[in-house]
């Protein structure tokens, strides 16, 4: 594959919320646009004797780009909005963090983020990406609390043609696990997590099969509603590698699944 670096771009809300983007081009003609939304925080909850310099930090972090690069050498125009600009503008971190002896501790957000807000950006960077490619074709790929975004996406934003979901913090929860999407809708659970319970993520897979089936294969042709549940014996965040979470063998798995579900469905 063909490499290409990304770049950041400024985008503006329709509140006139200035962000940031970074947004990485494919060598030709995409096949396609992803949006790409980050975590609520990419570190590990136990990185002691750590450096801000030295390991992954939320939002638009360096795992975060070199994603957008990597979709970007298979044909995708990629954008990963900083959902965390609001309230600190060209900052990709919302928490500060103090060294205590078991480790860097949370100490209080920065700035609080209001769903609905960022919301505005992940919807300002859609309608963006949808005129950037001849086909109109947008897909979101969202992990923690961007995969609680993406699924909200697919819920909502009817320009959206699919959604890939890792862990979505908050799609389980009473008022979020029975919305209907319309688009297709891959969505990866771990087996185990502190932000997600088994009788939680129970309860969404029976919520969605009451709407639509799952695990059904569809035709590239199918656009509506279904939505497909994969669940891995990993802890929340298996995807993220340097996390004490980070499980290969599932994140390999659900990429792969990831991969394929975009294949089909953001075709031209």
């Amino acid at each position: 594959m063909t490499t290409r670096t990304g770049r950041y771009a400024e985008f503006t809300a329709p509140d006139n919320h200035r962000f940031r983007a970074f947004v990485a081009q494919p060598t030709s003609a995409p096949r396609g646009a992803l949006v790409l939304l980050h975590e609520m925080d990419a570190r590990s909850a136990n990185r002691a004797q750590s450096s801000a310099h030295a390991n992954p930090m939320p939002g638009v972090s360096q795992r975060i780009r070199a994603l957008a690069n990597e979709h970007a050498a298979r044909g995708y125009l990629v954008v990963a909005p900083s959902l965390f600009g609001r309230g600190r503008a060209g900052q990709d971190h919302g928490y500060k963090y103090q060294m205590a002896f078991s480790g860097e501790q949370l100490v209080k957000p920065l700035q609080p983020v209001d769903t609905s807000h960022a919301m505005l950006d992940v919807q300002t960077v859609v309608s963006w990406a949808e005129w950037q490619v001849a086909q109109g074709t947008v897909g979101i790929m969202g992990f923690c609390w961007g995969g609680l975004l993406a699924w909200q996406a697919a819920c909502t934003l009817p320009q959206v043609s699919a959604v890939a979901s890792f862990y979505g913090g908050g799609v389980t929860l009473a008022e979020v696990r029975s919305w209907r999407p319309m688009c297709p809708v891959l969505v990866h659970l771990p087996a185990h997590g502190a932000w997600m319970t088994q009788d939680d993520m129970d309860d969404f897979v029976a919520a969605q099969r009451d709407h639509f089936p799952e695990h059904v294969r569809v035709s590239p042709e199918h656009k509506g509603p279904i939505v497909q549940i994969e669940r891995y014996q990993a802890e929340y965040g298996f995807d993220h590698a340097g996390n004490r979470e980070h499980d290969p063998m599932a994140s390999q798995l659900a990429r792969l699944k990831t991969r394929s579900f975009f294949e089909t469905h953001l075709k031209i």
